[in-house]
């Protein structure tokens, strides 16, 4: 089973053993989820390029080249026209392919060429060291044993066409099983559009938990090229903390334009984060967090949590609050499970002295005391009323001391 490297630029002959030409190039029908058959060899002649029907080739190996045919009767000048094909050389080498498996983006040194029911097919894609030294030319050389070769299956890729040159991305689905840190990982090494296509191709969910990865510098970038309708539907997915970040960094015009596109309940959240300095708990707090009125229920709180538990990262605690937003403390899950489903949440609920809560305007200085004195994973912030108007997580902390991360 030959590699296209070790058959480019190879002679051609014809049933007449003439020398034809040289092959240029390949193409395929590519189909998802299949190997792709050779269907036409793309011959460059003296003074022509001409296509040679895949049906017509006797021999095709790295040694010999050969047609069932005269030359003059099997090529034509031109491609069928309505059909639509891809060039391998052309297209595929040494464009990127997302490696799922490997969660990593990696560069198509070869592909790999064999026998497939009967057919000449594309088997696999080579991204190895080995791989590009076969390309140069090097694969005769001692050395080249030590780079191990791993295939990755064509069957495994899908070719996404942007307005430039095709590339190879394995498809959503399996893109969607990887974690979004993962995921992030991958974007970050993709240029814009490509990881723009990425994320457009997953579920506004998904693409929402791996945005809320990604350095805050490509999240700007990145939602700006996806577009308010595009981006609007991945902002309204991500929590309302970290939506309020990246719309501090947009003019007030591109602010107003994705503001658009977000509920209403969470546009106002937004707004009023944004209007906090980074660095203060009121900046890194988040609004996304449940909260129940004294009187509620275990059984009550309960259905409240599962209707709203997947628009939340975690849900630690349950706060208890009053009417008007006064903060009387929290239940932990633990305590919930354990608790009758009858009882009400005035009866378990834990008081949080004032000492142990933030206000809206602590640095991270402070944040970072109260957190660690009181081994806390969130802290309750509060306003000099005593209203509870946001949390802040460990997370919310991590992030800010390392963005990077």
């Amino acid at each position: 089973m030959p590699y296209i490297s070790e058959l480019l630029n190879n002679v051609i002959t014809d049933s007449s053993d003439a020398e034809v030409g040289r092959l240029e190039d390949i193409l395929i029908s590519p189909k998802g989820g299949s190997f792709a058959p050779l269907r036409y060899l793309v011959v460059k002649t003296k003074n022509l390029t001409k296509f040679v029907p895949y049906q017509f080739v006797a021999n095709f190996n790295s040694s010999k080249i050969s047609l069932k045919n005269l030359f003059n009767n099997a090529a034509q000048e031109n491609l069928p026209i309505g059909q639509q094909f891809v060039y391998l050389k052309r297209d595929i080498l040494d464009k990127q392919i997302v490696d799922v498996a490997g969660t990593r983006v990696v560069r198509v040194n070869d592909l790999r060429i064999g026998n497939f029911e009967d057919q000449m097919c594309v088997l696999g894609i080579d991204p190895s060291f080995r791989g590009l030294l076969r390309r140069l030319g090097l694969s005769d050389i001692f050395l080249v044993k030590m780079f191990p070769v791993r295939l990755i299956d064509w069957r495994q890729a899908n070719l996404l066409e942007s307005n430039g040159p095709l590339q190879l991305m394995t498809e959503a689905h399996g893109l969607s099983r990887l974690h979004p840190a993962d995921l992030a990982n991958i974007v970050e090494e993709l240029d814009v559009k490509q990881a723009s296509r990425l994320l457009a191709s997953l579920e506004a969910v998904d693409a929402a938990k791996v945005l809320e990865e990604v350095s805050p510098e490509l999240q700007n970038v990145l939602v700006k090229y996806l577009g308010p309708d595009a981006g609007g539907k991945i902002l309204q997915q991500m929590s309302t903390d970290e939506v309020a970040d990246l719309v501090k960094n947009f003019t007030r015009k591109e602010a107003k334009k994705f503001m658009s596109q977000l509920e209403a309940l969470k546009a106002k959240g937004v707004e009023k984060l944004a209007r906090y300095p980074d660095n203060t708990a009121g900046g890194l707090m988040t609004l996304d967090f449940v909260s129940v009125s004294p009187e509620k229920t275990v059984a009550e709180t309960t259905e409240i949590i599962k209707k709203l538990s997947s628009n939340f990262r975690s849900i630690v605690f349950v706060y208890v609050t009053g009417a008007d937003s006064e903060f009387y403390g929290v239940v932990s899950l633990r305590r919930l499970l354990i608790a009758d489903p009858k009882d009400a949440m005035k009866k378990l609920l834990k008081k949080i002295p004032p000492i142990s809560c933030l206000n809206p305007s602590d640095r991270i200085r402070g944040i970072l005391n109260v957190m660690t004195k009181y081994n806390l994973y969130t802290a309750a912030v509060v306003d000099d009323q005593n209203k509870l108007v946001g949390v802040v997580t460990i997370d919310d902390v991590m992030r800010y001391l390392f963005p990077e991360a």
